[in-house]
């Protein structure tokens, strides 16, 4: 199968179908990177919340929010 037919079979998906598709992509990616889950678990648990990111503050990491522009 060529790229050019597997993004147009991807265009084509409903957008449930496409969300599990690129979190299967992006578990996939993580697979081969040694540690990560580990590092990503000790991040998620941690409980000093002078450690913790707002929602605002991801946002803007992410390059989501308009004050990144």
């Amino acid at each position: 199968m060529s790229f050019e037919i597997l993004q147009s079979e991807v265009r084509a998906l409903p957008v449930v179908a496409r969300r599990k598709l690129m979190a299967f992509m992006v578990a996939l990616q993580d697979e081969g990177r040694d540690g990560y889950a580990a590092k990503l678990a000790q991040k998620i648990d941690e409980r000093s919340p002078d450690r913790w990111l707002t929602a605002e503050d991801c946002e803007r990491k992410l390059g989501l929010s308009n004050e990144s522009k």
